[in-house]
């Protein structure tokens, strides 16, 4: 009899314990968060593709500024002088000058803004031409953390520090992609 009751306290301490393990993986899975958020914002900031982009965008900003800039010498020459002469002027007559500056100004920002609206163009085609590597570190993601939906931190009111993943996507978008081509602006749209 002995041994049919420690076969039973043996019995009832195996049930014991898996019973504790089952009601500890529930917890878990219930706890587990199945919606995961990413903060763009912050992936914008750090992730090494947008850092690129950026970049890229930046240089040839900068490059179209300094041509704007060189436009724009002979206007404030011509607006320093005007100011000088202002108090010699009818207001008429100053005014008219004035509106004259503005519209050459405004005739440059307009020469130029094709050639800004192709450097927009081209960070967009640099972005969408990862956009494969961008969706598998998504599901890379939603896997490692046993995510079934990923949303973007704008679009939602509340997410708990739990739900938030945009770290981990940081480190998968950037093991996933490695290099990414920036195209000329100028050869673009023509």
């Amino acid at each position: 009899m002995k041994k049919i009751k420690l076969n039973r306290k043996i019995s009832l301490s195996s049930a014991t314990a898996l019973a504790v393990v089952l009601l500890g993986w529930g917890v878990y899975t219930i706890s587990r968060p199945t919606v995961g958020v990413v903060d763009f914002n912050i992936v914008q900031q750090k992730a090494k593709l947008y850092q690129f982009v950026q970049t890229e965008q930046n240089k040839y900003a900068e490059q179209v500024r300094v041509r704007i800039v060189a436009d724009s010498k002979g206007i404030e020459a011509d607006a320093q002088k005007l100011e000088n002469q202002k108090d010699k002027m009818k207001v008429e007559e100053y005014q008219s000058k004035l509106h004259d500056l503005q519209r050459r100004a405004a005739r440059i920002q307009e020469k130029y803004r094709p050639a800004m609206e192709r450097i927009m163009l081209a960070s967009q085609v640099a972005l969408n031409s990862a956009a494969k590597e961008i969706s598998q570190a998504v599901e890379k993601t939603a896997q490692q953390k046993g995510i079934k939906v990923l949303l973007s931190m704008n679009n939602v009111l509340y997410a708990s520090n739990k739900a938030d993943v945009t770290e981990v996507f940081v480190k998968n978008l950037d093991r996933e992609i490695q290099q990414v081509a920036y195209p000329d602006p100028s050869k673009l749209g023509q």
